[in-house]
């Protein structure tokens, strides 16, 4: 899903993220709408005002000029108008005329949300999420009545946004509201929901759609240029949550009290404290202040979209690089999904803005399960970055860590393959090319390959076949005259020992990488996760054009059918729990190149791409000519990997996952995300936003043979 897609989705609160600290210039539009002339006294609200000044401290403490600070709130000092929807829209657009390339645009707006039939046919549930301005009113007597007059729907934001971002320039945007809910009311005193219901007012209910419980997984093209600046978007509250504004502090008589939304309250102090997080750091120790604070009575989890999540926030020199992991009670949360691995040692923080190299204290990993694994505190004062030490009972330092960070990895598990086997038949190398390639794999096993891989004849892992275009790596059993399957290393005649070596490497390396993975999907438990099922659909050739009929009937396959031209494969997800799923797919090719369906990376998993119980996600995968290939066996495979993680409510770090297309081949689909190392990278911290901060996880695999031609 494309980022433009997420913001006509699940528009609920949003940031967009800067790629570099090298603009030009900052611009920013605050918005405050306390005051709704067209809605009851109950429906006005006390905090954003307030909210639009902590934004202009935070701001301005991190170097926004104030003569860039642009505001548009219902009493707030140097207010440029009223926050009507025509302003509000103006003032974007005003951002768009003057954005050059390499500035940073600040959108901030706080106010009332709610929801409302979609205008076009794209949402899942039939409703788009709107802000609502000052002049927002109840529908006319003229129009339909299950429709707010005057609001900012996600297309009318996604449209301005895209005017900014092509010219060049980064944007930061963050709305402070909720969609979805009760009725905005008071909770207690000094407690609101920033919330109106069209139900709540009289109107015809909204939520009397019946939407298909089915959605189809389609692929959608970028819909900016390459040049365009990054967008990253924050969500002060999911779709079924409202976002809260509270009177503060909760003891005080009320008249001493301050207002504020929960959300911003949060943000902006972070924003103050922690000088050096990322856009990502930001949006999870944001949540976790929520969580804490019990003053703040949170039950709102925010979220975030975009593809700037990892850069550095202004004011900042440098995001703080590597995964930083959450830590409770002792427990890591991040486990063998992501490649954490017993004996690792790590490095304990209070924050999520670590000073490198001053650790409160370092702990040991033991019990690795999916998601989760147990930590034991090292002796105090002892650095095990330098040398050997010991574990103790307990130590204030794993006590109070509140996040960790790898500081050595676990010594790697052997994975074995054979040493060179030509391929039989059809395909083989000369003796020329099996002498090259056989000294390739010698120094990729001396070399890049030297800790994690031994070779081993009798029973390896993967066996090398040489081919008359370099290697192809197979599991060990397979008959290569019947079935190809395994990543392959494609080594031209005149590459130097360094490029054979790296090209071998990565084959080998992604091949480890999915057996892992495997080893992990049937250790773990899929009862009450994603079920995941695949059905093959043969549609033959059109007569009239010989090309695929995909438009016309199929027929069932049947099972286990073996997948010709013109099938299409149909892969269903559904999730069979009672309760919300971040579902996570990976589409498998013949090379065993992981290509993600979800999440769209770098982004990682966010709030797009959860799952009620009940919904069921499905992707087709279509065997057209071009996607049929001759190889050097009659068949092949190709597969999915499915990953159903819980949706915990008020957890923000979500995981990002897109380290595992870090080893795919550079070609076609299979295009690697930004990272470059998998599983291993994950452990040794070079990843961004990878941790699984959940107590459990399902996997699953799902493979179907393909008929393919051989090569002459």
């Amino acid at each position: 899903m494309s980022v433009r897609r997420v913001l006509l989705v699940t528009l609920c609160a949003l940031g967009c993220a800067v790629a570099s600290q090298a603009t030009a210039r900052t611009r920013a539009l605050l918005v405050g709408v306390s005051e709704y002339p067209g809605f009851p006294a109950e429906k006005q609200l006390k905090a954003p005002a307030n909210d639009v000044r902590r934004m202009q401290a935070a701001l301005k403490s991190r170097g926004v000029a104030e003569t860039d600070l642009v505001v548009l709130a219902d009493g707030v000092e140097g207010t440029a108008g009223s926050p009507t929807r025509a302003a509000i829209l103006d003032g974007m657009e005003r951002l768009a005329r003057e954005a050059e390339k390499g500035d940073l645009v600040i959108f901030y707006a706080s106010g009332h949300g709610t929801r409302q039939p979609s205008r076009t046919s794209l949402k899942v549930d039939g409703l788009d999420q709107v802000f609502l301005p000052r002049d927002a009113s109840l529908p006319g007597a003229e129009g339909p009545r299950n429709r707010f007059d005057n609001v900012i729907a996600g297309p009318d934001f996604a449209a301005r946004l895209d005017a900014i971002r092509i010219r060049g320039a980064d944007v930061w945007f963050i709305l402070d509201s909720c969609f979805s809910g009760s009725a905005s009311r008071a909770i207690g005193e000094g407690v609101h929901d920033k919330k109106i219901e069209l139900e709540d007012i009289g109107l015809a209910a909204s939520t009397a759609l019946a939407p298909e419980k089915t959605t189809v997984l389609a692929d959608i093209a970028p819909a900016l240029p390459p040049s365009s600046g990054k967008l990253t978007a924050f969500y002060a509250s999911q779709p079924n949550e409202t976002a809260r504004e509270v009177a503060l502090p909760p003891g005080a008589p009320m008249e001493k009290r301050v207002w504020g939304s929960i959300f911003t309250t949060a943000l902006t102090d972070v924003l103050k404290r922690a000088p050096a997080l990322s856009y990502r750091q930001l949006i999870v120790e944001t949540g976790r202040v929520l969580r804490a604070d019990a003053a703040f009575q949170a039950r709102q989890t925010p979220s975030f979209e975009g593809d700037g999540m990892d850069g550095a926030l202004p004011g900042s020199a440098a995001a703080t690089a590597g995964a930083t992991w959450r830590v409770s009670a002792g427990v890591l949360h991040a486990g063998q999904i992501e490649g954490v691995e017993a004996g690792a040692i790590v490095a304990l923080y209070d924050s999520a803005a670590p000073v490198a190299e001053k650790p409160t204290g370092y702990a040991m990993v033991e019990d690795v399960e999916a998601t989760r694994a147990s930590l034991a505190a090292v002796k105090p004062g002892c650095v095990p970055t330098t040398t050997r030490c010991p574990t103790v009972a307990a130590s204030p330092a794993l006590k109070q860590a509140a996040y960790a960070r790898l500081a050595r990895p676990a010594p790697p598990a052997a994975f074995s393959i054979s040493h060179p086997r030509p391929w039989p038949g059809a395909g083989a190398p000369d003796a020329a090319a099996q002498a090259r390639l056989g000294k390739g794999l010698e120094a990729a096993v001396s070399g890049p390959l030297k800790d994690p891989v031994t070779f081993d004849d009798a029973a390896p892992t993967l066996v090398a076949w040489m081919t008359a275009d370099g290697f192809r790596f197979m599991p060990d059993g397979l008959d290569p005259l019947a079935v190809e399957a395994g990543p392959s290393a494609l080594i031209s005649p005149d590459a130097d020992a360094d490029t054979a070596a790296a090209a071998i490497a990565r084959a080998v390396l992604r091949a480890r990488q999915l057996s892992r993975l495997q080893a992990l999907a049937s250790a773990t438990s899929t009862n009450g996760g994603l079920d995941v099922s695949v059905d093959v659909q043969r549609f033959g050739l059109d007569p009239a054009t010989r090309q695929c009929a995909f438009k016309g009937t199929a027929t069932a396959a049947g099972e286990d059918a073996l997948v010709k031209l013109c099938d299409k494969v149909q892969v269903a997800v559904e999730n069979r729990s009672t309760r919300p799923l971040l579902a996570a797919i990976f589409f498998l090719d013949d090379g065993w190149n992981m290509i993600a369906r979800r999440p769209t990376c770098p982004i990682g998993l966010t709030v797009s791409d959860r799952m009620e119980p009940g919904r069921r996600l499905v992707f087709e995968v279509p065997y057209h000519p071009r996607a049929i290939v001759p190889g050097r066996a009659p068949t092949t495979t190709n597969g999915v990997l499915v990953m159903g993680v819980p949706f915990i409510e008020g957890e923000t770090d979500l995981p990002a996952l897109c380290a595992l297309t870090g080893l795919n081949d550079a070609s076609g689909q299979a295009s690697r995300g930004g990272e470059t190392g998998g599983l291993d990278d994950l452990i040794e911290g070079s990843t961004r936003g990878g941790r699984l901060p959940l107590e459990s996880a399902s996997l699953s695999f799902a493979f179907w043979p393909i008929s393919q031609p051989v090569k002459p």
